[in-house]
Formats: C-alpha cells, sequence, structure tokens
C-alpha cells in the first residue's frame, strides 16, 4: 500500500476529484439549460403538478355543480307540488256549494289578506298579489244585507 502511494503522485489524486466535482456540478446545472435530458424531466415534472392541480379543481367544480343541480331539482320538485296543491284548492273552492254566494266584507278582506301573505312568502306562486282584487274573476264583496 506504501508503495502504491508513493507510485500516485497526489496531484493526479487533485485532478481525478476535481473532475468529478467539475462533473457533478454541470449535471446539476444541466437541469437549466433548454433541451438537455434533465431540463426536458424538470419541464414535463412541472407539467404533471400544473395538470394535477387542474384535475383537483375541475373535481371540485364537478362536485359543486352535482351539489347545485341537486338543489335546483329538489326546489323545482318543491314548486311542482306547491303548483299542483294550489290548483287543487282552487278547484276545490271554485266548485265548493257556496262559490258564488256573496262574501262578508269582514271574510273578504281575511281571504285576501291570507293571499297577500301567500304570495309576499312565495312570490314566484303569484304573478301579481296586487292584480288579484282587480281580476274579473275575483270574488265580489257581499252587498248590504237584507
Amino acid at each position: 500500500m506504501i508503495a502504491l502511494a508513493k507510485r500516485l503522485p497526489w496531484r493526479l489524486i487533485g485532478y481525478v476529484l476535481a473532475a468529478v466535482l467539475a462533473l457533478a456540478a454541470l449535471n446539476h446545472f444541466a437541469g437549466y439549460v433548454p433541451f438537455t435530458p434533465q431540463w426536458q424531466a424538470k419541464r414535463a415534472e412541472a407539467k404533471a403538478d400544473r395538470l394535477e392541480a387542474q384535475v383537483s379543481t375541475l373535481e371540485r367544480e364537478a362536485t359543486g355543480n352535482a351539489e347545485i343541480a341537486t338543489a335546483t331539482e329538489t326546489f323545482h320538485t318543491r314548486e311542482i307540488i306547491i303548483r299542483e296543491g294550489t290548483a287543487e284548492a282552487i278547484a276545490q273552492a271554485r266548485n265548493a256549494p257556496d262559490a258564488d254566494a256573496p262574501l262578508t266584507d269582514e271574510r273578504a278582506s281575511r281571504l285576501r289578506s291570507a293571499d297577500f301573505r301567500l304570495c309576499s312568502e312565495f312570490a314566484g306562486l303569484c304573478a301579481d298579489a296586487d292584480a288579484a282584487g282587480s281580476r274579473p274573476d275575483a270574488v265580489p264583496p257581499a252587498g248590504p244585507a237584507g
């Protein structure tokens, strides 16, 4: 071993170490030189990260859209149920035996206030709450008794 150390000059070992360090530095900086395999690998990795983020965003957006669609469907289903119930109640009121009998002023005002409350709570159900009393098919108030 001593004979080997005497034959190898320390200067040669220094040059070899310097060359290895230089090659390592070149390999490291090759990632920043365009069109080298290292640079292309870094670009591909960055692109993959960006695409994963976009996929995550699209998944969250799709989940949100599905929730909105479900809520909208629920709203429309409730609206249909309310409209059908209202139409049934109107038909029953119009076909009632006393449907053509005049109302007393008290009962007419009470029904009118109930209609206005219903229309103010469910604005989409009434075409125009203010015009309800001015329709020709509106129930007229009762005349003087006697």
